[in-house]
């Protein structure tokens, strides 16, 4: 939930039983202040019943909302409310009861006072109150939300550029200035933890670039005078064997220091030129490298090329990505086995019918994991793959149902 949308309902909610508890109570209060202006109202027709009693005879001073009736004894004055039939409409009354003590006999006096004007003027004044009340709340509500919006305006443009940041683009994160003091401190930490990272992953680059062309040139020089020894005459067996395995490790660490170099490259984005290209031709042109590999493990070649697919990239990472997947599914066939390439709607997909993985699948893109009949390979070609496929953001996937397939789809 935003935190607009959750300050919004916080606030709707507390209005909305703020308002509810403010009528009830506005209500009530209301309706004692009118009361007791009827009761003020009646008290003072009492006096002047009492004036008016010594002056007149009791009998004259009976009417419509004054009744007198003859009792034999003193009651307390009080007030109730009472109804009266007038007109066939039942007319809400409040009366006020009292005794009148006249030549020793006692009188019952009830004054009545009309409620239907005050009831009226009650539900008006409510009415309005609250009214005015929703008018101020909605007036309210959308302040609130206008300004905390403003104030959130620059806090969403801080995410969308963090969202967009990649540090292998070699982009400055350059963020607005906040109004609010919190945000314009977070901003600030934001922008020093980038130049922090961004400093780092410079060093870090600058490190792996050096360390890697360093080792280049004690491996060249190691498998040069390895070579060299294995021209003498005078080596034993065992002499030739120690060579041949030092040569081989020599070799193998070069390629895996060359592998780890092109790695850096494509995660410093080195190879950012590209074109437009047929990959068609791409796949033909690359299938034909491996004839004799084909030939030898006698394996059975299904090419499907449905349609012209062009993409743009890098001329060089669209071999490697090739030629590296064709390659991956030659080595790990079975002897007779199948290889199937099919593209189309902008979809590549390799498959091989070789054993299952002996690692999870979850691995297969992982750099130096390999299965078990495969321990010479390096176990960086499908990293290699992996990394261009998110260079130019294509999807990549594994699957294996009897077949392993791996499934590369283009950008339109």
């Amino acid at each position: 939930m935003k935190l607009l949308t959750k300050t919004s309902l916080n606030f709707i909610s507390a209005s909305v039983i703020f308002f509810l508890l403010g009528s009830v109570a506005m209500y009530f209060s209301v309706r004692n202040i009118i009361a007791e202006d009827l009761q003020s109202r009646l008290l003072q027709q009492q006096k002047e019943f009492f004036n008016n009693a010594d002056k007149n005879k009791i009998s004259d001073l009976t009417s419509k909302l004054v009744f007198i009736q003859i009792t034999d004894k003193k009651i307390e004055y009080s007030f109730s409310d009472t109804v009266l039939i007038v007109n066939d409409s039942y007319i809400l009354y409040r009366k006020l009861q009292f005794s009148y003590l006249l030549d020793k006999q006692y009188y019952n006096v009830s004054i009545l006072q009309n409620q239907s004007q005050s009831d009226s003027l009650i539900k008006k004044i409510v009415i309005m109150n609250v009214g005015f009340a929703m008018l101020f709340f909605l007036i309210m509500f959308f302040v609130n939300r206008h300004s905390i919006k403003s104030a959130l305006s620059v806090f969403y443009s801080t995410i969308r550029k963090l969202e967009d940041f990649e540090l292998s683009k070699l982009q400055t994160l350059s963020l607005e200035t906040a109004e609010v003091q919190e945000i314009k401190k977070l901003n600030e930490v934001f922008e020093k933890m980038a130049t922090q990272i961004y400093n780092d992953f410079e060093a870090q680059k600058e490190y792996t670039e050096n360390v890697s062309h360093e080792l280049q040139t004690p491996l060249a020089i190691i498998s040069s005078k390895a070579d060299e020894l294995m021209q003498a005459d005078n080596l034993s067996k065992e002499q030739m064997e120690q060579l041949a395995l030092l040569l081989e490790t020599t070799n193998r660490l070069s390629k895996i220091n060359q592998a780890l170099i092109f790695l850096t490259k494509i995660d410093n984005r080195f190879y950012n030129q590209g074109i437009s290209f047929s990959l068609n031709n791409l796949i033909k042109e690359k299938l034909q490298l491996f004839d004799a590999a084909i030939q030898e493990k006698d394996l059975i070649l299904d090419l499907d090329l449905l349609e012209i697919t062009h993409v743009y990239m890098n001329p060089y990472l669209a071999e490697t990505l090739i030629i590296n997947l064709i390659k991956n599914a030659i080595i790990h066939n079975i002897s007779g086995g199948v290889l199937r390439v099919h593209l189309s709607d902008n979809i590549l997909i390799i498959s091989n019918s070789g054993s299952p993985l002996s690692f999870s699948k979850n691995d297969i893109f992982k750099r130096f994991v390999r299965s078990e009949n495969s321990k010479k390979n390096l176990g960086i070609g499908l990293s290699i793959v992996q990394r261009i496929c998110e260079l130019y953001t294509f999807k990549i996937a594994y699957s294996y149902f009897s077949e392993h397939q791996f499934k590369i789809i283009f950008k339109k």
